[in-house]
Parts: C-alpha cells; structure tokens; sequence
C-alpha cells in the first residue's frame, strides 16, 4: 500500500506560485461544521514544507475566523528568509478574501552531535485494553474518522471533572497516512477537549484560539498517545499543552493552545 501524506490529495496547487487551494468538505470540519484548526494548520504545513522544501521545525496558527464546507479555503505562502539551514515562513489562508488563518513558521535542519529528551509519557494501557473514545457528535468530522481509544478522561457529561487537568487518549493513525507534522497538527487540536474534561459539566463550546506546533522526532507507529495537559481554564480561556507519543514512548511532537469557552446556552 502507497503511504501518503494527511491532505496530499485533497491540497493542490493555486494558479499562482506558492498559492495552495484546501476544497472543505465534513471531513475537514469539526463536529460543529467548522474548520477544524488543526486541519487549517495541518494544510499550511504541507504548503509550507512543499515550498521552502525543508521539514518543518515549529508552526503556529492564529485563528481568524470559520470557514465551513463547500468553501475553498486559499492558503498564499511568503518564504521571508532562507538561510544555509533555516527558512523563516508564513502563510494566510483566506476564503473569498476574507482571512480565516494565519501562520508562521520556521523550516530546516540541523546535524549536531549530542540531543536528548526530558519528558515522560504518562502510563497507559494498551489501546486494545482501553475503551472507545465517546464521540460527541454523529456527523461526519474530523475527529469521527479516526479510531480513538479513550486512556483516561470522563465519559459523560455528568462524571467528576479531572481535577488535575490532564486527559489522554490514544489515536490510531489511517493506514493509509504516514506520521509526519501535517497529520501531527491535527492532533495537537485537543486542548479544548482538556478543557472542558477539568472542570466538569457546565460548559459549552470550546474553541480554539491559535495552535503551536513544535515538531521533535516523527516517526512511524499504529497508535498515537494525545497526552493533553491543560494548566489553567480561568475567565473562559483555558491554557495548555499537547504531548504527542509513538506506541513505544518516543516523542513525537508538542503542541500548545489557548481555547475559549461560553456557558451553556438556555433552551428556548
């Protein structure tokens, strides 16, 4: 089986240089009907690393406003500055002009002798050992096509919340994907989950502000632990981070996001 990149046959080229063209359809929304974030970074990256031709290193989007499907959102990639080793990027992803993404991002490689990693995985069963996921929404989504093993996290909305801000759970990557950070930004999309799992019941939305991509060692694995440490959720914006492990707990990725949220709104 030929293994492809997340979005490499739904993202093509613009009529104009470094101009990328992402079609919208449920499978790149959120259970809302809305562009996912993750997905509107994960496409800027491919762009992004097909244009300067170098692996991402770190990306970080702002997002603007919704974009919904049957609307073509239009990524426009700036190369800014390319060094020996480094590129610094950015790319706007608009739809009818109207701005829906930004991003920023720095792109290379560097050979140096000596690396290491400092942080842990938090303990976890076995995805087989772990039950599904509790999805949300029925709609075609994102999130709805993947395979997600719930690790530790509340089922139902009337549970306890996670009093010490932390959820995890493992995520099955398609077979016909390959782990690389376009894939790696969608999953780094799950702050809002943590957010809403910390504090309990009470809570409506959840949207994300912006996500921080910081790529460390993509490698291939079947199951990925989303490990999602959220620190704060104080005047409707909750703070936190995404680990993201390979089935033997080697560091994939981090991620991080702000996300907001609204009380529940009164039926009528």
């Amino acid at each position: 089986m030929v293994r492809r990149s997340y979005l490499s046959t739904e993202l093509c080229r613009g009529p104009t240089p470094r101009t990328w063209i992402l079609p919208l359809t449920e499978d790149e929304c959120s259970g809302a009907g809305r562009l996912f974030g993750g997905t509107g970074l994960g496409a800027a990256v491919r762009a992004l690393e097909a244009d300067a031709v170098r692996p991402l290193v770190w990306a970080t989007a702002q997002f603007i406003s919704h974009a919904v499907p049957g609307e073509d959102l239009a990524l426009e990639v700036e190369l800014l500055a390319e060094g020996r080793a480094t590129t610094q990027a950015r790319a706007r992803g608009h739809v009818d002009g109207r701005e829906v993404i930004a991003v920023f991002a720095t792109l290379g490689r560097r050979d140096v002798a000596r690396s290491g990693v400092w942080v842990f995985p938090p303990d976890a069963p076995p995805p087989e050992d772990c039950p599904p996921f509790p999805s949300r929404s029925a709609t075609r989504s994102v999130s709805a096509n993947l395979e997600r093993r719930l690790v530790r996290g509340r089922t139902v909305d009337h549970e306890p919340a996670m009093d010490d801000g932390r959820v995890a759970m493992w995520v099955r990557v398609p077979d016909h994907l390959v782990v690389d950070p376009a894939f790696l930004a969608v999953l780094g999309d799950y702050v809002p989950w943590g957010g809403r799992d910390a504090v309990g019941g009470g809570l409506g939305g959840g949207q994300s502000l912006d996500n921080t991509l910081r790529v460390v060692d993509p490698v291939d694995t079947e199951w990925i632990l989303v490990d999602v440490r959220v620190g704060s959720l104080v005047h409707g914006y909750a703070h936190g981070t995404v680990h993201l492990w390979a089935e033997d707990g080697h560091l994939l990725a981090t991620a991080s996001q702000t996300c907001q949220f609204r009380n529940p709104r009164n039926p009528r």
